[in-house]
């Protein structure tokens, strides 16, 4: 009953043209289709659509450009604070630093002697090796080998009988 009270008052309203709903009222509906079928339809201009394209196209550059520029501000910020950390670093900790430089140079340059002193004594050992196989063949090979068994099991005999005179 309520609802039919409603739909009086929107009819009374459309009549008198006080309603503003959106809707337009049987006269003005009429009166509308009348002028469309008089007249002829309004048609959109010819470079509209090329218009709207450029207008993304420039949207779109625009934003890509802001996009670029905020990544240049992120590297300069990067690079202006890494600068700031050279400056601002105490003289006590680059001079540390300059420090532990020269003893890595000093541990680098003592293993490089180190290295240099086992490739002397390989080479010494080959020559050695070299020079005793051209004197003897392999009968000077299985000479040498039975020498080197012979000084073997005469040091392990030795270690043993010192072992056993400490018990």
């Amino acid at each position: 009953m309520i609802h039919d009270i409603e739909d009086e008052k929107r009819k009374i309203r459309r009549n008198r043209g006080d309603d503003f709903s959106g809707g337009l009222s049987d006269e003005a509906l009429a009166e509308l289709i009348g002028q469309v079928e008089a007249q002829e339809m309004i048609h959109a201009p010819r470079q509209l659509k090329g218009n709207i394209f450029a207008q993304i196209r420039r949207e779109r550059r625009a934003t890509k450009k802001r996009q670029v520029f905020a990544y240049r501000i992120k590297v300069l910020a990067a690079m202006t604070a890494a600068l700031a950390v050279l400056f601002l670093v105490p003289n006590d900790l680059a001079g540390n630093i300059g420090r532990a430089s020269t003893e890595h140079q000093t541990v680098n340059e003592d293993f490089e002697k180190m290295a240099a002193e086992r490739q002397k004594d390989k080479e010494d050992n080959w020559e050695k090796y070299l020079a005793e196989r051209e004197r003897g063949g392999v009968r000077g090979f299985l000479d040498d080998m039975n020498e080197r068994v012979t000084q073997f099991g005469t040091s392990l005999y030795e270690s043993i009988g010192k072992g056993s005179d400490k018990e």
